[in-house]
């Protein structure tokens, strides 16, 4: 349910809309691009560590110690999903430093895709 939803949500920032200015347009861009990195990332993080646990504190510190061990720590192996959200990372920060230094404008964007005007 949580990723059709994500993916969902993702979709429907990427759809352009007709009132939409150029600065919007990008920021959805990094949006959804964001939403699709954190996708990636609960992929990538539960593929190996789905457990049930007695209590939900329990739960955030192991999620806490495995989190800090997979992802900052060093990999002892090749893990496959960072061929996925190691790209989608890169590409979120680059859409987030477009959108937020981007000049702003009230023009409409007419199939000019620049960011000089």
């Amino acid at each position: 349910g949580l990723y059709n939803w994500l993916a969902a949500v993702a979709i429907d920032m990427l759809i352009p809309r007709e009132d939409e200015t150029k600065s919007a347009r990008r920021m959805n861009n990094a949006l959804a691009s964001c939403t699709m990195t954190v996708v990636f990332w609960i992929t990538a993080f539960y593929n190996n560590h789905l457990n049930f646990y007695s209590d939900y504190a329990h739960m955030l510190k192991r999620y806490t110690v495995l989190f800090f061990k997979t992802y900052f720590r060093g990999f002892k192996a090749f893990r496959p999903m960072s061929l996925l959200y190691g790209p989608s990372f890169l590409l979120t920060g680059a859409l987030l430093w477009r959108a937020c230094y981007a000049p702003t404008t009230a023009k409409r964007d007419k199939g000019n895709d620049s960011c000089r005007e």
